[in-house]
């Protein structure tokens, strides 16, 4: 609810119960609020992160969310003080003198937007088994003395909490219905009696729908995509360089997911169930996703997943948890070329030998 903008606190979004948006079962995020007419220094430890990436998301004069600038781990000039790697980076309309580290500060009610991936369940940073990075945030300009909280503020951090419910609610809804169109479900036809999606389907990339042509029979991606107010994407617009794919699946209990794919160069990538609503699984008692640190492959690069609702006996597998509808998504990291793959919904029985463990 409270949001001082002249006193900004980088917090955790998302938790083990508190999921939106599709998070990721590995991924730490936080988020400030910042004014754009004032200067910030951001002070960073490094943790036991695979990735870091600041971003700065504010609303043009449209309305409309957009990307302002961002910086990446790999883009961050980092001091190593007693084998810790340290850095600052400002965050402002217009670069300091000096300034190693900078990130343009635009646009209208911005925000500060951080991710960390690690290579397990993000929970293992809440348990200790993993660092997550030290982050400090300090308003450099010349700020008055915080007003008394009062009814106004009261109404109007009550305002906020509406408008973020109801836009939360409408992103997931209408991200949804994308994602919808590349339903994978048993239907007892083609090779082995499957249905397949290949790794051409409708896709976020850089912020944009990248439509698939086949993907749905009821309505092609340009019908649809004309039902979907275009905000309801771009106030989701992943970090730069993530990509994603997948679909929506309904599977019967005999039934399970089988992913087919290739390993691409890439800082990581991971496969992992969602909720109809965008929220990732219980990883807390499920093993609801699988990143490309514990994949076993072939000697090519080659790998199958399995999703089941129970453990198939595979070299690789995750858990639906039990959901007969939801979505399956493979996320990657600074992929290059983009990933490819093939989901397709099998009978259980049908796992071949070699696949199982």
């Amino acid at each position: 609810m409270e949001a001082d903008r002249n006193r900004p606190e980088l917090r955790r979004m998302m938790t083990t119960i508190r999921k939106f948006k599709g998070d990721g079962t590995d991924t730490l995020y936080r988020e400030a609020k910042l004014d754009e007419n004032l200067v910030y220094k951001f002070s960073l430890r490094r943790g036991d992160e695979l990735f870091f990436s600041a971003t700065i998301y504010a609303y043009d004069e449209n309305d409309t969310y957009y990307i302002v600038d961002h910086l990446i781990d790999q883009d961050v000039v980092w001091d190593d003080i007693f084998g810790e790697k340290i850095a600052e980076i400002y965050l402002s309309e217009k670069k300091p003198d000096g300034a190693r580290n900078w990130i343009a500060l635009k646009g209208r009610r911005p925000i500060l937007f951080t991710r960390e991936y690690f290579d397990d369940f993000v929970d293992s940073v809440d348990q200790g088994r993993k660092r997550a990075m030290a982050m400090q945030l300090e308003c450099l300009s010349e700020v008055p003395a915080p007003a008394p909280y009062d009814e106004a503020e009261l109404e109007a951090g009550l305002r906020r909490v509406v408008d973020f419910i109801d836009d939360a609610t409408n992103v997931s809804l209408g991200l949804s219905i994308f994602i919808g169109l590349n339903r994978i479900e048993y239907q007892g036809a083609g090779d082995g009696g499957s249905s397949e999606r290949k790794g051409s389907m409708t896709r976020i990339q850089d912020g944009e729908i990248v439509l698939d042509e086949d993907s749905s029979e009821q309505y092609t991606p340009q019908e649809l995509a004309a039902m979907i107010d275009p905000k309801l994407v771009r106030n989701n617009l992943p970090g730069p360089g993530i990509q994603y794919i997948g679909g929506t699946f309904k599977l019967a209990p005999d039934e399970v997911i089988v992913v087919t794919g290739k390993d691409v160069p890439c800082r990581y990538w991971n496969l992992q169930i969602l909720t109809r609503y965008l929220e990732s699984g219980d990883y807390r008692h499920h093993k609801v996703g699988i990143s490309n640190r514990h994949v076993v492959k072939d000697a090519d690069g080659s790998f199958r997943i399995y999703a089941a609702n129970g453990d198939p006996g595979t070299k690789n597998w995750i858990s639906t948890q039990g959901y007969a509808h939801g979505q399956i998504l493979i996320r990657t990291l600074l992929a290059n070329p983009p990933m490819e793959a093939t989901f397709k919904v099998v009978k259980a029985k049908d796992i071949p030998a070699e696949d199982r463990d």
